[in-house]
């Protein structure tokens, strides 16, 4: 397959990547060592990757004031001292598009963020972090993830810290907020939200994918919505190129095109989306697109550009640190 220039030039751009916890669940010391899975320096390199989310993924299992802060700050350091040569991204500014060569940067999202009850944000802010997952899967201090079997909303510790997150302008993550707590955060928080990685009920009905109307009440909010890549999301059993394609083309029935995006949850889950193992796939996928009769800023918003805008949009301060 050949790809028009405009879609080989464009930038890509991935909203969420397990790749700390990676590093971690293998006891890797730094990213340079991973040779095997979806992100390593040989995927990465000549795929025009302009930027990752990386997540800061802490487990249920150490929710509480005792050690979610601890693993928090574990992984903290673990991405700081181990993603070389992953550049972190001092500000979103320094983003262009299309493609402006040079390496991958990164930028860090925490994922559960019950640690936060103990952390200092003040402190987090100044090293980037300014995206916050308010639980993964189980329930925590702020609220039930969307693993619990009856889930409640949002906790008094969930609601006091969404005013704090609100004054400062930190971007909620909903991929992982059971659906009472998914609409309190929607009535009640005035800033910015998205779901950097989720599958969709229409495709896959399960509590973790988003309703047609979550997914619609999210974009009138101004989220951008990254379709996972993992198949437990995408069919909830064996997943492919084809469903990926099919899924976001019908986003794009549903919702506005540059609230479609990509978060592909690599590094996060068993398996593989067949056709795009890893980012040497995703023009295939762009392509594909282009194919059903979308347009070449379509393809370019999914692929990346809708991210950037929507990062520029809210997380930009105009540093002058590029």
């Amino acid at each position: 397959m050949t790809f028009s220039s405009p879609v080989v030039d464009s930038s890509l751009v991935d909203g969420h990547v397990d790749l700390p916890y990676a590093l971690e669940r293998m006891s890797l010391p730094a990213f340079a060592a991973l040779q095997d899975g979806p992100v390593t320096t040989e995927t990465l390199s000549g795929s025009r990757v302009e930027l990752i989310t990386c997540a800061l993924y802490c487990p249920d299992r150490f929710n509480g004031p005792e050690s979610a802060w601890p693993q928090l700050n574990r992984l903290l350091n673990l991405a700081q001292s181990g993603l070389g040569p992953l550049r972190p991204l001092p500000d979103v500014s320094c983003l262009t598009r299309p493609w402006a060569g040079g390496a991958t940067s990164y930028q860090l999202l925490v994922e559960n963020g019950d640690g936060l009850l103990e952390a200092d944000l003040d402190s987090l802010q100044q090293q980037g972090v300014r995206m916050v997952g308010l639980t993964h899967a189980g329930c925590n201090r702020l609220a039930d993830g969307n693993g619990v079997a009856k889930p409640g909303g949002l906790r008094p510790e969930g609601r006091s810290l969404l005013r704090e997150l609100e004054r400062r302008g930190w971007v909620v993550d909903l991929a992982h907020l059971a659906e009472p707590g998914f609409w309190e955060v929607l009535d009640g928080y005035a800033g910015p939200v998205m779901t950097s990685h989720t599958g969709l009920r229409s495709f896959c009905d399960r509590p973790r994918n988003l309703s047609r109307e979550q997914l619609r009440a999210l974009v009138e909010r101004g989220g951008v919505v990254g379709l996972a890549l993992a198949p437990e999301m995408l069919t909830g059993d064996e997943a492919g190129i084809d469903d990926v394609v099919g899924q976001l083309e019908w986003m794009l029935e549903q919702i506005p095109a540059e609230m479609v995006a990509i978060g592909s949850d690599y590094c996060g889950f068993d398996g593989a989306c067949r056709g795009l193992e890893d980012y040497r796939n995703w023009r295939t996928l762009g392509e594909m697109l282009s194919e059903r009769g979308f347009s070449e800023q379509v393809v370019r918003g999914i692929l990346g550009g809708n991210w950037l805008n929507f990062y520029r949009r809210w997380l930009s301060d105009n540093a002058g640190a590029c």
